[in-house]
């Protein structure tokens, strides 16, 4: 797996929040995920396509087939007119998609399995629609980030914001552990593992301290507390 450290970022409030159509997430045409797209890749399916920027640039950069998956109507109106196709639905309750079994090399998660109830089922349906050599490319939020635990730890407090980490829309919550969890729970494995950095806190040095005394290694739960969004490629256990 390449580790690719930490990015500095200068918005605060990283997160997605696909319900606002005015919100970059929901609109930006994503290079921190389309750069890791493969270079053989063919057909990608953005799932959570927003108004389908992500995949409109994937097919006017790289000739590539981009399909979508989303949940709002007027979201995937316009989407329809950039893709090659948009599968309107509740990822929550799909169970099926109309392509054929390993038809995708990509898909792509941009910051949407923070809003399932059930993520892993939902990864795991979608599997079935990616080619064996396939490829996730995913963005999720950090709730060991250490914002959130001062405000727990320091405040008492666990406090629901309009979007961010703790956006009202987010339904699970992952830290690195749970997201490697996941993966492996539906046949993936990481090879490419990077994070966003926003800013730092005189709180993350005690942090530390207290996990180290705890038990856990200083080096890496300094790494995990400035990890404000993961960004990661996976592949299905043992593909070449």
């Amino acid at each position: 797996m390449t580790d690719r450290g930490t990015t500095p970022v200068s918005d605060p409030r990283r997160g997605g929040h696909i319900a606002d159509t005015n919100d970059r997430y929901y609109l930006a045409s994503r290079p921190e995920l389309r750069r890791l797209v493969p270079s053989g890749a063919r057909r990608a399916l953005d799932v959570g396509c927003g108004i389908g920027n992500l995949g409109a640039a994937l097919r006017e950069e790289a000739g590539i087939e981009a399909h979508g998956l989303e949940l709002y109507p007027d979201a995937a109106a316009e989407a329809r007119a950039r893709l090659d196709s948009v599968v309107e639905g509740d990822l929550d309750h799909l169970t099926e998609l109309p392509f054929p079994d390993g038809y995708f090399d990509c898909m792509l998660f941009g910051d949407v399995l923070e809003h399932l109830h059930d993520p892993t089922r939902a990864l795991g349906m979608l599997s079935r629609y990616l080619a064996d050599d396939g490829t996730l490319i995913c963005s999720i939020p950090n709730v060991g980030h250490w914002s959130v635990l001062t405000m727990l730890l320091g405040h008492g407090r666990w406090q629901y914001e309009e979007r961010g980490l703790l956006d009202r829309t987010h339904v699970t919550f992952f830290t690195l552990a749970e997201i490697i969890e996941m993966l492996e729970s539906t046949g993936f494995e990481l090879d490419t593992l990077e994070a966003t950095q926003v800013g730092d806190s005189p709180a993350v040095e005690p942090l530390v301290a207290c996990a180290a005394a705890l038990g856990a290694r200083p080096d890496r739960m300094r790494r995990q507390l400035l990890a404000y969004q993961y960004i990661l490629r996976a592949h299905r256990t043992g593909s070449p």
